[in-house]
């Protein structure tokens, strides 16, 4: 049963006014800060190049991060394992900003070279070895573009607020490491040591990911808090945020499992963070029903507060601006990245949709899920994208030009007409195999993988979808006209591809529903599948069809307008000199009778998706077809090659 609370939260979110104010700021934030703001004008790449002689085992972080001025200083301890045989040194990336001032047990000397360090180690080493190293460094830490790397601001009263904003492969920006998504740690650890200051009336304190192991206040002028996090997880994902927090607690109680939230908010947003984080049991329970049980469940789910910049969702523990309701949708897009961004991870940043695609199409999903279905599809109307662009990134060497509008948005729609091409059971089932599957759980996904998935579990081969929307651009432009004739029972609907004039790709394949309205008041809908420049499709209708509707849904990203110079006709459907159906409508025996011309050729009927229900070979004149295993619909009767021997069985 719903809770009060979320009536509230409709009213609140759900009215168009405030659907369009919100739509407004969430772009402001998740595009413009890191597609518009975020782009240096002075560098156009970043090549971190990571080492790919090594898998990455552990990290121990161990920082000691300055309040009244910025800097840090600390060691990065790390266990690897060749992957190559007879390695001596190793790569990672670190700032040039950052200065190593030793290293030691498996490593012997170190060379910094622009941003990255050369580790000399004490031997070669083979697969199967472990290899121990840590790293000594301090520096005061940059920030790419003014935005991005270890923080400084403040917030309320001029108190501090230090915190970490790595993504897609700036982590090196404060710690050395084996930066980007292709290499995750089996664990880290991370202990921060901050001077002990109480301002303002509240504690100074350091959150990181995972579980809060303990507080070491030995020191009578520091406190070090020490996170263990003890899942596989990539650099950019392990953050630290420093600040006067207050803590708000929830604990989840699911049908599989229990585990604390934790929401780090400032003393002046604690009241309105009350609110808006209410509801996140609610956004954990649907996304439990569809991804599967939270991947983090032996530790927490927390937030962090930081009063700038939007949002990055860190592993068990997501950074944002504020807890406010108006914000909450963020929120929601934050916690579906614990399932697809955290736990599977893009293996590359040219798959990044499957990072963002995914988020944003989960606020739809939790939408749909409180509000219903119409709710749903007014909110999916606001990720209608008609750029130009490959949702496939060909370039992500440049961390500047990663988080474009088009990975969120038209990732969102992309799953979205894929729930119209495969139903919602096969669509759900796909994504829940997808966010469980062994193949991609704690490791990484390609869009290869995802479809790999979808396939196997619709039977079906979507090739031509994933074609079509992820390596290539834009959408169909159809424009349609019908004609209705009640004395034969048919209506005739012409539907042209007319994109091509653009240059863009001829034609888009994809069911497509049609909206019939009739005469009588009455109307149906039906799928035809539409993969021609120029297709014709014919009905048998009693009445006379006065209205015709083109995906009326919007399950497909696309155009879509009346033609009256479009030439329909309706005499192909009605001309018996070629051949003939007996009886049509019929229920279990049709009766085909051709022309001798005709005869030996392959017949093929379809239902209206495109899928072959009977295949075969006329073997005489007049030949019999037993159709008593279909089941009641509208099917195209074909037979060779050419379309306008396109003709509709209807069975009883």
């Amino acid at each position: 049963m719903k809770k009060l609370f979320s009536l509230l939260l409709f009213l609140i979110f759900f009215s168009q006014i405030v659907y369009a104010q919100f739509q407004e700021k969430e772009k402001t934030f998740f595009y413009e800060n890191e597609w518009q703001n975020f782009k240096l004008s002075s560098q156009s790449k970043l090549l971190i190049n990571p080492d790919t002689t090594i898998d990455i085992k552990f990290y121990h972080l161990d920082i000691n991060v300055a309040i009244d001025s910025q800097y840090i200083v600390g060691s990065v301890y790390i266990k690897f394992q060749p992957i190559v045989n007879n390695i001596n040194f190793v790569r990672l990336n670190l700032h040039s900003s950052m200065i190593v001032d030793s290293v030691c047990m498996d490593a012997v000397s170190s060379i910094s070279n622009n941003d990255y360090i050369l580790v000399n180690l004490s031997g070669n080493y083979n697969v199967g070895d472990q290899v121990e190293i840590k790293i000594y460094y301090h520096g005061v830490p940059v920030l790419a573009n003014g935005i991005k790397g270890l923080r400084y601001s403040t917030h309320g009263y001029n108190e501090p607020m230090i915190a970490t904003l790595s993504t897609p492969f700036l982590a090196h920006y404060w710690w050395p490491c084996k930066d980007g998504p292709q290499d995750k740690a089996d664990s880290v650890y991370v202990d921060i040591t901050i001077k002990d200051s109480i301002i303002n009336g509240i504690p100074l304190i350091a959150v990181s990911n995972g579980v809060l192991d303990q507080v070491d206040s030995s020191s009578c002028i520091s406190r070090t808090f020490k996170w263990k996090h003890r899942y596989p997880i990539v650099p950019y994902y392990v953050m630290a945020a420093i600040s006067t927090y207050r803590t708000i607690e929830q604990t989840y109680y699911g049908t599989y499992s229990t585990f604390p939230l934790t929401y780090y908010v400032f003393d002046e947003s604690y009241t309105s963070a009350l609110m808006g984080v209410s509801e996140i049991p609610q956004a954990l329970d649907r996304f439990i029903e569809l991804f599967g049980d939270y991947p983090f469940k032996n530790e927490k789910y927390g937030m962090t507060e930081l009063s700038f910049y939007s949002a990055i969702e860190n592993q068990t523990n997501t950074i944002t601006r504020y807890f406010s309701s108006s914000d909450f949708l963020i929120s929601v897009h934050e916690l579906a990245h614990q399932w697809f961004g955290d736990m599977i991870t893009c293996k590359d940043w040219h798959h990044a949709w499957m990072n963002e695609g995914f988020a944003s199409y989960s606020e739809a999903l939790f939408v749909e899920y409180f509000y219903g279905f119409e709710t749903y599809k007014n909110y999916m109307n606001n990720f209608t994208f008609y750029s130009p662009g490959t949702l496939y990134l060909t370039q992500d060497s440049d961390p500047f030009n990663i988080f474009q509008e088009i990975i969120y948005e038209k990732g969102a729609y992309v799953l979205h007409m894929l729930r119209g091409v495969l139903g919602d059971p096969v669509f759900f089932d796909c994504i829940h195999t997808y966010a469980t599957s062994d193949q991609c759980k704690y490791g990484h996904a390609t869009t290869e993988n995802f479809r790999q998935i979808c396939e196997t579990i619709s039977g079906q081969n979507l090739q031509y979808f994933f074609d079509q929307w992820i390596y290539d651009q834009y959408y169909p432009k159809y424009k349609y006209k019908f004609l209705s004739e009640p004395l034969n029972q048919t209506t005739a609907l012409t539907i042209c591809q007319k994109q091509v004039i653009n240059g863009w790709r001829p034609v888009f394949k994809m069911p497509l529903q049609i909206k019939f309205q009739f005469s009588n008041g009455s109307d149906t809908l039906l799928t035809v599948m539409n993969e021609e420049e120029n297709q014709t499709y014919y009905f048998n209708f009693v009445d006379s069809v006065v209205k015709v509707t083109i995906d009326p849904n919007n399950w497909v990203l696309k155009t879509v307008s009346f033609d009256p110079s479009i030439n329909v006709s309706l005499n192909e459907y009605i001309d018996n000199s070629v051949f003939k159906i007996d009886p049509n409508p019929a229920s279990d025996i049709i009766t085909v009778t051709i022309n001798p011309n005709l005869l030996y050729s392959i017949y093929t009927m379809t239902d209206l998706s495109g899928k072959v229900v009977l295949t075969g070979r006329l073997t005489s004149e007049c030949t019999n077809i037993n159709i008593e295993e279909l089941i009641n619909g509208i099917y195209l009767f074909k037979i060779g090659t050419l379309n306008k021997q396109t003709i509709k069985v209807l069975k009883k």
